[in-house]
């Protein structure tokens, strides 16, 4: 198959590494050249996904094609869809999670739990909003916003006007009542074409300013809530007939679940299921959309914990200390082979497999420590 990927960062070179082992030829668009992805291909198309042109030169090898970000305008997709292309996720979906607004108004219609919301067109739509749920509130932009972006938590009324000055440049907003949890956890589910549905180990996530840094992966972490989890991530991605990976962000506090955000991507917070998995999330998304069986998201060690390489400051990306970490057994580095590196960019990331979860933390921790970029 001729698979397009809209997007060549590293979510889209994680898919290519693992599924060239099935022959498949990638094609990418990206909108710089040699990037990640487009490293490991000799199919680098270079442009604007949001350019007709530019897309249907890049579509027209293509047998199907998919997307790494949902930052993609889903008109984009919906010219893909008109010129013949099956594109999977489908623009529909994409317009549904682009709104943040429009997605949890989806997730309420499905009965899915989720933190109180409204939409906010002005300050009175918020102090009503408080007054009803009190403070704190987090304004946020219903469209591209990620990593903590397009967020302001708004302690009082004073921070209102604030918040409005800095948010409405973005577009659109909405508001949330603030949750309180105790863990924030995420899984990712994967459906076929055809109806099958797997889902991944429930994990917890541990930010750093906003980024995902710490990801902690065990089958039996979550025993008691496990079943609820499924139940509704299987829920969400049949009700959507959704085909491919889905990566769910969920708050935790004691046994109650509230679904944050859904990502229709392979997710940061699965990249430990390459080793950790029996089918890592990569694979299992391509084989969803060609509508292939689904392989075992079930585990290969007792924990599996990732920590990612973040960038510390701006300038051209240099690998160092990588040494120590290849010595060890059960600890595996990737590098997304991105140039330059600024502060907060996901430059790479390392998974550790151990039978003992506070051994994998702590040696995550420490080959991060090892490792300069």
């Amino acid at each position: 198959m001729k698979i397009g990927i809209l997007g060549g960062g590293q979510l889209a070179r994680m898919i290519m590494e693992e599924c060239y082992k099935f022959g498949h030829e990638f094609h990418i668009l990206s909108n710089e050249r040699e990037s990640p992805a487009g490293q490991l291909t000799k199919f680098e198309c270079i442009g604007n996904w949001n350019n007709k042109e530019c897309l249907s030169s890049f579509s027209k090898d293509c047998d199907i094609i998919t997307l790494e970000n949902e930052f993609i305008d889903y008109q984009s997709l919906e010219f893909l869809d008109n010129y013949g292309k099956e594109v999977l996720p489908s623009s529909s979906i994409i317009k549904m999670i682009q709104d943040k607004l429009i997605q949890k108004k989806t997730l309420h219609k499905f009965g899915i739990p989720s933190a109180e919301f409204t939409e906010v067109n002005s300050a009175n739509d918020i102090e009503d909003f408080t007054g009803k749920y009190g403070y704190p509130v987090v304004l946020k932009s219903r469209t591209m916003g990620y990593d903590g972006k397009g967020n302001y938590t708004i302690k009082s009324g004073d921070d209102i006007e604030p918040a409005l000055k800095l948010l409405s440049e973005r577009g659109k907003l909405m508001c949330e009542k603030y949750v309180n949890f105790d863990t924030e956890i995420a899984t990712q589910v994967v459906r076929s074409k055809s109806g099958e549905v797997r889902v991944y180990p429930v994990v917890e996530t541990i930010q750093k300013n906003h980024i995902c840094n710490l990801v902690i992966a065990s089958e039996k972490k979550f025993g008691s809530i496990i079943f609820h989890i499924k139940a509704i991530a299987e829920k969400i991605v049949n009700e959507l007939n959704y085909a491919g990976v889905m990566g769910i962000e969920m708050f935790l506090k004691g046994d109650e679940i509230l679904v944050n955000e859904l990502a229709p991507r392979v997710h940061n917070s699965g990249h430990y299921t390459i080793e950790g998995c029996r089918t890592s999330q990569f694979e299992n998304h391509i084989r969803a959309i060609l509508d292939l069986p689904l392989g075992s998201t079930g585990m290969t060690t007792p924990c599996s914990v990732m920590i990612n390489i973040l960038g510390s400051k701006n300038h051209k990306a240099c690998l160092k200390g990588a040494e120590k970490i290849l010595k060890m057994e059960n600890v595996f580095l990737h590098v997304y082979g991105k140039k330059e590196t600024r502060e907060g960019r996901k430059m790479g990331h390392i998974t550790v497999n151990d039978k003992d979860m506070k051994n994998a933390i702590d040696t995550a921790k420490r080959c991060r420590e090892e490792i300069e970029i």
